[in-house]
């Protein structure tokens, strides 16, 4: 599966502001809704799966998660929605549910296939392991620009 064409340009955000992990995660729920991604229901999936298997990773310059769920008929179609947050929000962190990382891009996946979950994640955290790139997706303030430096990147 190719990072490129799940990362479509009507849902990379930048102006939400959430006050937490779970406002950002529907936000971004409401977003796949609005572009027929997924059902309501995946996204009280992923809001549950959060509070059990946290996905707040700490960076070297920012926090960034990845909320996500197992698809159970809930996912239509795949993609990849991002929020750039200005003011960065509270997510426990992958590798200690007892830890809070300080997020400033959150990417929620939607994908029809669990066994893709996998290999996505891996693709983004070599992503995540390119200092500069995220550097410049933090800073970034359009949707062209953050997928051009994503696709750039892959």
């Amino acid at each position: 599966m190719d990072l490129n064409s799940l990362l479509n340009k009507k849902l990379i955000f930048f102006e939400a502001k959430p006050k937490n992990d779970v406002e950002a995660i529907k936000i971004l729920g409401d977003k796949f809704i609005e572009e027929k991604y997924i059902k309501p229901e995946y996204t009280k999936t992923v809001v549950e799966r959060e509070k059990n298997f946290p996905t707040g990773i700490v960076l070297e310059s920012l926090g960034v998660a990845i909320p996500h769920a197992s698809p159970e008929n809930n996912v239509l179609k795949d993609g990849i929605a991002v929020l750039s947050l200005k003011e960065p929000i509270i997510f426990h962190t992958m590798e200690d549910a007892d830890n809070e990382v300080a997020v400033s891009i959150v990417f929620m996946l939607a994908l029809k296939e669990n066994n893709e979950h996998l290999s996505m994640l891996q693709k983004l955290f070599k992503i995540f392991q390119n200092n500069e790139l995220i550097k410049k997706l933090a800073i970034v303030s359009s949707a062209e620009e953050f997928h051009k430096y994503i696709t750039e990147a892959i």
